[in-house]
């Protein structure tokens, strides 16, 4: 089997590639996983080969989330001799610490993942420069952990942090608008849904945000439920820390 790439992997990606792909291989049995110039060259049994596209796409995403991680660090660590750039570290350690002294977190990221059926979801925060998870509830292993950050120009919550709307889409593939967009294919998930969190001064916070590989059907009455949650969220940061 050959999973052909649209572009030819950075060192990130390799690198990542190298420490996942040994698991991969004895989760699935495999005979060999490796990179050549065409893509990934899978080798093993063909009743195997023949039900492992599902999987084999997943550990591509996976891969992909963890080289853009590695990516992320990097220029974190290039950018910490910048003022303004310890500056946003101070801030977004602020926050998370923030996020994870709410009680309410928790039980609102298990609300959201039983409401609309993702088996993920975060609170991000989200700035100018920056996209950091501040709380996570994680059933499918995404690989993402509070504290972490995604390459914020790859992020839909970048564009919700630019226009402010509520964005949901119950099946990336085949949406209009989605099918084409870069986001979902790069994180590997089909359903979403990302609301602002605004604080009491109007400024924005970052995002409440769910996603999961498989479809989910998304009604008004549960998107209503996840923006409630986000005001509340939004209100419990300024009891904590009120703005000035």
């Amino acid at each position: 089997m050959v999973a052909f790439f649209s572009g030819r992997p950075d060192h990130y990606w390799i690198e990542a590639f190298a420490t996942e792909v040994r698991e991969f291989k004895s989760q699935h049995a495999l005979a060999d996983v490796r990179i050549d110039s065409r893509g990934l060259v899978v080798t093993g049994a063909a009743s195997q080969l023949r039900s492992l596209t599902g999987q084999l796409r997943d550990f591509v995403h996976r891969v992909s989330r963890i080289s853009l991680q590695r990516r992320v660090l990097e220029r974190t660590r290039r950018k910490d001799v910048s003022t303004s750039a310890t500056a946003e570290n101070d801030a977004a350690a602020r926050d998370v610490d923030l996020v994870a002294r709410l009680p309410m977190v928790a039980s609102i990221l298990e609300a959201v993942t039983r409401e609309t059926g993702m088996r993920f979801a975060t609170v991000a925060r989200v700035s100018e420069t920056r996209w950091t998870a501040c709380a996570v509830h994680d059933t499918i292993n995404f690989g993402l952990r509070a504290g972490q950050d995604l390459v914020l120009e790859t992020t839909i919550c970048n564009e919700i942090r630019e226009h402010g709307r509520t964005v949901v889409f119950d099946h990336a593939s085949t949406h209009p608008l989605f099918s084409k967009h870069p986001t979902p294919a790069l994180y590997g998930f089909e359903s979403y849904l990302s609301v602002p969190i605004y604080r009491a001064s109007g400024r924005f916070f970052g995002t409440l945000c769910a996603v999961d590989p498989e479809p989910r059907t998304i009604d008004k009455a549960t998107m209503e439920v996840f923006e409630s949650f986000a005001r509340a969220l939004g209100e419990a940061i300024d009891v904590v820390m009120p703005e000035p």
